[in-house]
């Protein structure tokens, strides 16, 4: 008996292994499996066991059992299958199984004393080609068939198993190529005479001889022409006024409800440009043309510019117009001959807005320009950047000129205000430092803005506020640094951690050369130019005028104030001087005048109840005056007036 421990993926193929090496039919061997495969282990291990014959006839029946015998007579092979084959399988790729004359095609039981003739199949060798050509000469294919020479060999020896396979056995014995099969000369001729001569794929005749059976192989293809790019608009406004090219400017309406606004280098379009194309060649040899490329010019008329990018922008804020396919403006005017009511909407418009009505009740009217009004102003919102004219009457409105313009002048004010204050906070430090040695810097400058300067850091920190809203270019990197500097060195712990006052003195420099340089050209000329006000806030950044009168209003004046009317009720706030031809009346409320210490004040005919600031001095109008004429010489105020009874002007 023999014994053996094994391995493998199948019982199966442990079984035909085993069989094989001990030279016995598989159904003899005895398997007991000790393990299965399993998650680390993916092969079965069992005992295989072959049991020797006991009995002495078996080992004589074994002795007499016939092998299976191959006779090939160079036509055929006979096959003699061996008692312990009980069944064959043909292989009719490698040639024909016979049994008696009659083919088989399946899988058919041996019976004791069956006889089989295999024909292995033989080949002579042939190589052929069909070449196929793309009527537009895009692609030539041909189709290949290519048999390779020789035959089919069935081993002289053949196992004595149970079913015998043929395919198993079979092997190909490959013969000389014949003299007579088309060569590489012959394809290129071909090729030739087929007219292609672009585009032929490399090792032809190396891919045609890899074939084995029938393939289609790529003989030749065209070069494909790059398409030409035409040159693109690419619009942001909207559809042209005119459809033709040939358009007049002056008739191009601008008014709508709702206009389409743009702000200074906004891009109102982009060209593309185009790329010309590059031919193509067929297989023929003939070019495959491409479309010519078809540029156009933008034409830019007035407010506009082109950019090296080929981009349209706007150099002024406003409205943008497509005039027609390729032309472009920007209008920064809009005219209104009409009132501003609820047919028209509100109107928000980058440049000079001119209205030849009213404006009503819970509307505005915002522009970047010059804003004018020929009749009045009632309930409305109005804020221009660069001037208002109001021909008739301001009622219970909110009027802002020059935003941009305050917040600078605001900005500048509190510089001014800080650096004063500051500077008067190193001078003290400076003289404690001499009588106190043994104390740090930080902790004087600490004790002394505790003690005299309690709102400068608040100041400080309004300052930056007030930086951070300037636009760019307008502010210098090295006033930011020192602007910053400052408040580092006032809020939280930072007064402690100054070293040395130079820091603060080289931050007070950079603002003192700011407000020597920028300081004066930072206030503008915008002119508030009204008829009549009543119960309104105005701010204007420049100069107010008005023609008539200013009742129960407030004012917020950077400029010079001129009333050539009456002023009763509110307040007046201003940086430069005032004139008022007749302020405050009888039995009304106080009337508050607010101007900075610097201001020339003039007033004609003044009644009592009157608070007038100059600076931080305060003069009070107990009774009625008038050629009232205040003003400061050599840093002295000084007022001047004369009585008055309040009849008479």
């Amino acid at each position: 008996m023999k014994e053996m421990i094994a391995t493998g993926k199948t019982l199966e193929e442990i079984r035909e292994k085993w069989s094989q090496e001990w030279g016995c039919d598989p159904k003899e061997l005895q398997i007991e499996t000790i393990e299965k495969p399993g998650v680390f282990n993916r092969l079965y291990k069992v005992n295989v066991i072959l049991s020797e014959p006991v009995k002495q006839d078996i080992l004589q029946e074994d002795a007499r059992e016939e092998d299976t015998r191959v006779v090939w007579d160079e036509v055929r092979y006979t096959i003699y299958p061996g008692s312990q084959v009980q069944s064959i399988i043909p292989y009719p790729q490698a040639g024909k199984l016979f049994m008696l004359g009659n083919e088989i095609a399946y899988e058919m039981p041996v019976n004791k004393g069956d006889t089989f003739e295999f024909y292995p199949l033989v080949q002579q060798g042939e190589l052929s080609w069909q070449i196929a050509v793309e009527p537009d000469g895009s692609k030539a294919v041909a189709r290949v068939r290519h048999a390779r020479a020789g035959k089919f060999v069935l081993t002289n020896s053949l196992p004595n198993y149970s079913q015998l396979v043929l395919e198993q056995h079979v092997s190909w014995d490959a013969f000389p190529e014949p003299d007579e099969l088309p060569t590489e000369a012959d394809l290129l001729k071909q090729i030739e005479e087929s007219g292609i001569v672009h585009g032929i794929k490399s090792n032809l005749w190396a891919n045609f001889m890899d074939v084995d059976g029938e393939s289609e192989i790529v003989i030749a293809e065209a070069t494909l022409p790059i398409p030409t790019v035409q040159p693109q608009l690419i619009d942001y406004v909207g559809e042209p006024v005119f459809q033709n090219e040939e358009s007049n400017e002056d008739k191009i309406d601008y008014f709508a409800c709702k206009i389409v606004l743009c702000q200074k280098d906004d891009t109102l379009a982009r060209k593309i440009p185009g790329k010309e194309g590059i031919p193509g060649t067929n297989i023929f040899g003939k070019a495959t043309q491409v479309d010519k490329i078809k540029d156009f010019i933008i034409t830019l008329k007035k407010n506009v510019y082109l950019t090296e990018n080929m981009e349209v922008k706007a150099s002024c804020s406003g409205t943008p117009v497509r005039v027609n396919k390729n032309t472009y403006l920007v209008e920064n005017a809009f005219i209104l001959n009409k009132d501003v009511d609820l047919s028209t909407g509100s109107i928000d418009f980058p440049g000079d807005v001119f209205i030849g009505g009213n404006v009503a009740d819970g509307l505005y009217v915002h522009s970047s320009g010059t804003i004018k009004v020929q009749g009045s102003v009632s309930g409305a919102d109005i804020k221009a950047e660069t001037g208002l004219v109001v021909r008739n009457n301001i009622i219970a409105s909110k009027i802002l000129v020059g935003e941009k313009h305050v917040s600078i002048s605001e900005f500048i004010k509190t510089m001014h205000e800080v650096s004063e204050e500051l500077t008067l906070c190193v001078h003290q430090i400076e003289q404690l430092q001499g009588a106190s040695t043994n104390t740090s810097v930080g902790q004087l400058f600490k004790v002394i803005l505790e003690k005299n300067f309690q709102q400068l850091p608040k100041k400080v920190e309004e300052l930056e506020r007030l930086l951070n809203s300037q636009e760019p270019g307008f502010v210098s990197q090295e006033l930011d640094l020192a602007i910053r500097s400052m408040k580092h060195f006032m809020i939280g712990l930072g007064p402690l951690q100054l070293k040395d006052t130079l820091y603060l003195k080289n931050a007070l420099k950079i603002i003192g050369f700011f407000m020597a340089t920028k300081g004066l050209a930072a206030s503008v000329s915008v002119l508030c130019d009204v008829s009549y006000v009543q119960n309104s806030e105005i701010g204007c950044a420049g100069d107010f005028f008005c023609h008539k009168g200013v009742y129960n209003s407030i004012l917020k004046i950077e400029g010079g104030i001129k009333i050539h009317g009456v002023c009763r009720g509110g307040e007046i706030s201003c940086s430069g001087d005032l004139y008022i031809w007749e302020l405050g009346g009888s039995n009304i409320s106080a009337t508050t005048i607010k101007a900075s210490k610097n201001s020339h004040i003039n007033i004609e005919f003044c009644h009592a109840n009157i608070k007038i600031f100059i600076g931080k001095e305060l003069i009070k109008i107990d009774e009625p005056a008038q050629k009232i004429d205040i003003f400061r010489d050599k840093g002295n105020l000084q007022v001047g007036k004369l009585r008055w009874d309040g009849s008479t002007r």
